[in-house]
């Protein structure tokens, strides 16, 4: 009998429920974190971490606020011209369209896809359309990103950009 009755207790019951619940709401704040990070920061890419290894500079500075992520890419070649171009999106799946650093039209959407933001692209090159598709993922801790760019012939390539401290003062 006194079995029954420790599994039956409706004190007993209500405590684990307490327990869970408290747990649940405890970890909500961090789960919801963990799906919606902000990409906003100063990100140089890291040339030897990039498969396939790159060359040059390439830094970003993005903003991103709710909906709105705009992203300035700034390009430094020895052999060519800097380059610099500005691109807004929105991460709704609405269409934006865009000038990249190379002159090229971009028609782009983005969209959420768990934690990571993926851009379907179409480039608009020398009188080509090019198809494309990068996702974007904040990793190591918020440290570095990660951009994992595919082609539908089946071209792979996976960029890495370390964060940089950005100053708030001159």
């Amino acid at each position: 009998m006194a079995t029954i009755a420790k599994f039956t207790n409706p004190g007993r019951r209500m405590s684990r429920g307490i327990y869970a619940a408290v747990v649940f709401f405890m970890l909500a704040p961090v789960a919801w974190t963990q799906k919606t990070p902000d990409f906003s920061g100063l990100w140089k890419q890291d040339n030897d971490r990039c498969l396939p290894k790159r060359n040059g500079g390439v830094t970003l500075r993005i903003e991103h606020h709710d909906l709105e992520l705009t992203v300035e890419t700034s390009i430094s070649r020895s052999f060519a011209s800097p380059r610099h171009a500005i691109q807004k999106y929105t991460t709704d799946g609405k269409v934006s369209v865009s000038t990249g650093a190379d002159g090229d039209q971009f028609n782009t959407f983005v969209v959420w896809k768990d934690s990571g933001l993926v851009f379907s692209i179409e480039e608009h090159e020398d009188g080509r359309i090019l198809q494309s598709k990068e996702t974007w993922l904040v990793i190591d801790e918020g440290a570095t990103l990660e951009k994992i760019r595919e082609r539908p012939n089946g071209e792979k390539q996976t960029l890495f950009f370390r964060r940089l401290p950005v100053s708030r003062f001159p």
